[in-house]
């Protein structure tokens, strides 16, 4: 048995309290993640664009939005120029940098390593990882990154996972599918859970595309993501969007974004190294 001790300020008063746990009954909730989850879909909705589909939608009602501000619409609007004049927009996955949070949802695999004090998170389209530390604060100062500073805890049996730090990076901040422009002060929360029995999954069906439609596991746990953005310098409101992984038996695949770029307009910006890796 252990004794957990509890502090709560308040005007400037501290109440202090012991609680009796075991570390079986501390951790006898939390649902295990552990696993490779995939969505056939590359792309997520927004819930600030109309349309049919992810390659026809069109910004609602343009500088008169209810989310964003007029400045991320310009921003958007200006991508999609580039679009339809035929070449290629600069975006986090076209030029192969850190797709960051929460751009990186626009891709299909994810595979979950967790232990008490992490979780890690690879993604499969961009061959990138993430940390999760789990069950401590922010940081007092935290240096801003691509991925951010990610910190998380169990609320019954969802993970929510609190980030801060997302670095502003032009390319980071551009349309394509997944990319929405913010500023620094960018805050991204993220809740993870099972759906329960008798719930209808969104999950797009398996067509094949991304990941061998026979390696999803019959009868498995759906896992529902809804994360949500909030960023005054650059919405107006917070909005969130909601996705659900289906469990695979497959492993992600390797994947290296450099090798064999056809875009001549992307790729003097990809990165290089003077010597080969082997």
């Amino acid at each position: 048995m252990r004794t957990v001790t509890v502090g709560l300020a308040c005007s400037a008063v501290l109440v202090v309290w012991t609680l009796n746990v075991t570390p079986v009954q501390a951790q006898s909730h939390i649902p295990d993640f552990d696993g490779v989850w995939g969505r056939d879909a590359h792309n997520y909705p927004k819930p600030y664009m109309s349309g049919n589909s992810a390659r026809n939608a069109t910004i609602t009602d343009g500088y008169n939005n209810p989310i964003l501000k007029p400045w991320v619409v310009e921003a958007l609007r200006r991508d999609d120029l580039v679009e339809k004049s035929g070449h290629a927009t600069v975006t986090a996955h076209s030029i192969c940098y850190p797709e960051s949070i929460p751009y990186v949802f626009g891709g299909t695999q994810i595979q979950i390593l967790q232990s008490p004090t992490e979780i890690i998170m690879l993604f499969g389209d961009p061959g990138q990882f993430r940390t999760i530390y789990m069950n401590r604060p922010h940081s007092s100062h935290v240096v801003p990154s691509w991925y951010g500073e990610s910190v998380g805890h169990f609320e019954g049996d969802s993970l929510v996972v609190d980030t801060i730090g997302l670095a502003v990076h032009p390319e980071a901040g551009s349309m394509g599918f997944f990319g929405t422009p913010h500023t620094a002060a960018l805050h991204v929360v993220e809740r993870y859970r099972y759906l329960a029995p008798g719930e209808t999954s969104l999950a797009p069906r398996p067509r094949n595309d991304s990941f061998d439609a026979n390696a999803v596991i019959a009868g498995g746990k759906i896992l529902r993501l809804t994360f949500t953005l909030e960023d005054p310098g650059a919405y107006k409101k917070p909005w969130s969007v909601t996705l659900d992984y289906l469990p695979l038996s497959s492993h992600i695949r390797e994947y290296v974004c450099q090798e064999n770029e056809p875009d001549a307009d992307l790729a003097p910006l990809l990165p290089t190294a003077g010597v080969p890796d082997f």
